[in-house]
């Protein structure tokens, strides 16, 4: 059943999206923004020389990139539903809701990772996509 088929490749692109998104966002299991440990802190240390105005903006571009994570993983579940303005909005904003608070649960659930183990996580989120490649060239006929 193609639908099935295309439905275990967005999930699999979905879960590697959200490594990235993780990743990308300095969240605990790749880093901890809360540390001022030097050699332990990816993003913390761009930030240590600012305060005031230019703090609350490059902490307001965070969130903003947060936010922006947060809608193309909604996006990639939920894609164009067609069932009215208000209902997806509002489905998108619990989207959103839901994806704030599985990172929660996952930065207050597990510590942060060695370095070391960062690029492995990446080349797992590489390796779903492929997975997810996979399945739409070798069960749903090639890509179209």
């Amino acid at each position: 059943d193609r639908s099935s088929i295309h439905s275990v490749a967005i999930l699999l692109c979905a879960l590697a999206f959200f490594i990235i998104l993780l990743m990308e966002n300095c969240r605990v299991p790749a880093d901890d923004p809360n540390t001022h440990l030097e050699l332990t802190m990816i993003h913390e240390a761009m930030i240590l020389d600012y305060a005031g105005p230019d703090l609350a903006l490059i902490l307001y571009g965070a969130s903003l990139k947060l936010w922006l994570f947060a809608s193309f993983f909604v996006i990639l579940l939920f894609p164009a539903i067609s069932v009215g303005l208000l209902l997806s909005s509002v489905i998108f904003l619990a989207g959103i809701v839901a994806t704030v608070i599985v990172i929660g649960i996952i930065e207050s659930s597990i510590a942060r990772y060695r370095f070391i183990k960062v690029p492995q996580m990446l080349i797992g989120a590489f390796g779903l996509s492929l997975l997810a490649l996979f399945f739409l060239i070798f069960f749903d006929g090639g890509i179209k």
